[in-house]
């Protein structure tokens, strides 16, 4: 049996990309994106797309048979009791340890299912791109002043702005789903002393 410590990191062949954890009944869709069975549930719940890539092409869930086989014959030290411990059983192990839990890790669906409603006609249940396509299409010419959900969704958002042009704001901001892109649970001055960072160790490449 492979062992290897966990180092308080899930390694990436066996973390759900929905909760961020180690699988619990994993699942695979025809995409070959793999989560937990309770996680994938939720999220289909809630849009009809892989979490993943986001392929509509859902098809059949079906047991990922590999992964489970891989994680049970593998194994990880636990950080906490220092027991090693199966992969297949680690996140059940962790638990016991209340100490060992990271509270990052635990299941919230509120970025990976995020959905907005439209400002102009309430309608719900629309994703980043959905309420972009949705206002292009049915509130292009609309020039009242409205909020912008998305950003009021953020950490840095004001609930209480109202954007001159929501439409050249949406197609500007929000062309894309931006929690591919942005660590949502951060603010935007982590993310200006990340980016000048980044930029000072490419100047010293």
């Amino acid at each position: 049996m492979d062992t290897g410590a966990t180092d308080g990191e899930t390694p990436a062949e066996f973390e759900c990309p929905v909760c961020k954890d180690f699988f619990v009944e994993p699942v695979c869709l025809p995409c070959q994106h793999v989560f937990c069975h309770c996680c994938l549930t939720e999220s289909l719940k809630v849009k009809k797309h892989c979490p993943a890539c986001r392929n509509p092409d859902i098809g059949q869930m079906t047991t990922a048979i590999d992964v489970i086989k891989q994680m049970e014959c593998r194994s990880g030290t636990c950080m906490e009791c220092s027991s090693v411990v199966p992969f297949s059983q680690m996140r059940s192990h962790l638990t016991s340890h209340v100490s060992a839990v990271n509270t990052q890790n635990i299941h919230d669906f509120r970025l990976s299912m995020m959905t907005f409603q439209c400002p102009y006609c309430q309608e719900t249940g629309l994703d980043d791109l959905d309420l972009l396509n949705h206002c292009n299409e049915n509130h292009g010419f609309d020039n009242r002043r409205v909020v912008c959900p998305i950003c009021t969704s953020m950490p840095h958002g004001d609930p209480s702005y109202q954007s001159r042009d929501f439409i050249g704001h949406l197609n500007l901001r929000h062309g894309f789903y931006i929690d591919d892109y942005v660590d949502t649970a951060q603010n935007d001055a982590i993310h200006e002393q990340g980016a000048i960072l980044a930029s000072y160790n490419a100047l010293l490449q």
